[in-house]
């Protein structure tokens, strides 16, 4: 399915993205808002970090009922690890929004990014908040990206349309985060929009079933959020027909291809990232084995290093696969770097090297590991280590 890499107005939504003063930064976007034109259907998964931020506990609350109307999302302050004042931060800011749009609380929830441990200023929040009332328009996307953005570089949106249950129907979504990625459920701050007329029990699974392909399928440094969500909701504009068995399977499959597409915007944009890598790993003897492999050679610190300096170290990438817990026998393997095959029969073929390290040169390239053990596969994109990431992770609160 065709993915547009761009916003895209959704019949049924109004988007907003405003300066509140809640940054450091004079006038940058920080509180984002949207909104329906009623309620919607709406579904949602969340970080699986054992510390969560207030936020997360109040949007999983309101989102059982299936219903909701309005998002509000500030960057700047996480509004995590701060104790019953967060969690009546979390509540009072989502009054205030719907006293603002004219619906029922419980129909408005709350995402929060940024620095942990503090509370953001309320009364800021709330000027801000009626600044983006103001603001809403159905072409807001954009801004509504922009606003919720941390160490991004650039706002990340994406959106497709296909024909299901009778009508043209229309998925766009818009994400944020580059770094503290790693997920188990969700991975960072996401939302999906459509106009599809859809049960909540059916988003739920078309969510949950498009997250092994995209969403828990990156890393940019192992590390999970305290406040991940992914958020999607449908107004049911479009007017379709109730879906059979052959229209959920378009429908999922645009969701799937929308996260994906969102999900690799993510990695390209990893904090200080230079290089944006495919890992895969196949001939597994189980899916578990596979996914261990590929993960920790997506996360290790020191094949992260190497692909930033395009050095094919073949060790690394090996001892990772070797440490991961999964089944490796290291006489059976095979191992392609950009392509170029680099072991294989227990040995390092040395005279590829250097086509190796000229492969990684290129801004993407993969690398593929054939455990020859079985027929189990697993993908994870992950990113470079580079000076920029240890930086901007040093003066991250400073």
């Amino acid at each position: 399915m065709k993915v547009a890499l761009e916003p895209a107005a959704v019949r049924g939504f109004r988007f907003a993205g405003v300066s509140a003063g809640l940054k450091t930064k004079a006038g940058a976007l920080d509180l984002g808002i949207i909104a329906a034109d009623r309620p919607a259907s709406a579904a949602a998964v969340f970080s699986a970090n054992r510390v969560k931020a207030a936020p997360v506990y109040v949007t999983a609350d309101r989102v059982k009922s299936g219903r909701l109307q309005a998002v509000v999302a500030n960057s700047g302050c996480a509004n995590s690890f701060t104790g019953k004042e967060g969690m009546k931060l979390a509540r009072d800011s989502c009054t205030h929004v719907a006293g603002l749009l004219g619906c029922a609380p419980e129909l408005v929830v709350p995402s929060s990014t940024g620095v942990i441990g503090h509370l953001y200023d309320f009364e800021k929040f709330k000027n801000g908040a009626a600044d983006a009332v103001r603001s809403l328009r159905d072409d807001g996307l954009s801004d509504f990206a922009h606003a919720i953005m941390t160490t991004d570089t650039r706002p990340k949106t994406a959106s497709t349309t296909f024909k299901a249950g009778g009508a043209t129907i229309k998925l766009a979504g818009a994400v944020k985060g580059v770094g503290m990625i790693s997920p188990k459920m969700a991975t960072m701050l996401g939302y999906l929009v459509t106009d599809a007329m859809i049960a909540p029990t059916i988003l739920k699974k078309s969510i949950k079933a498009a997250l092994p392909t995209s969403f828990n399928a990156i890393t940019v440094d192992g590390d999970m959020s305290t406040n991940d969500t992914v958020i999607i909701m449908a107004s049911g504009a479009a007017e379709n027909r109730a879906f059979g068995a052959r229209d959920q399977a378009v429908f999922d499959r645009a969701v799937e291809d929308v996260s994906a597409a969102l999900a690799r915007e993510l990695v390209r944009d990893g904090e200080g990232a230079t290089k944006l890598v495919t890992v895969e790993v196949r001939g597994a003897r189980t899916p578990a084995d596979a996914e261990r492999a590929a993960r920790q050679i997506a996360n290790s610190p020191l094949v992260k290093t190497a692909f930033f300096g395009c050095d094919p170290n073949v060790g690394r990438i090996l001892m990772a696969a070797g440490s991961s817990g999964a089944y490796v026998e290291s006489d059976k393997l095979v191992l392609w770097i950009g392509g170029v095959k680099v072991a294989a029969q227990g040995r390092l073929l040395t005279d590829a090297l250097a086509e190796a390290g000229t492969a990684m040169k290129a801004r993407e390239f993969g690398v593929r590991l054939d455990l020859r053990l079985g027929k189990s596969t697993a993908t994870i994109l992950t990113c470079d280590l580079s000076y920029d990431y240890v930086r901007i992770n040093a003066e991250y609160t400073t």
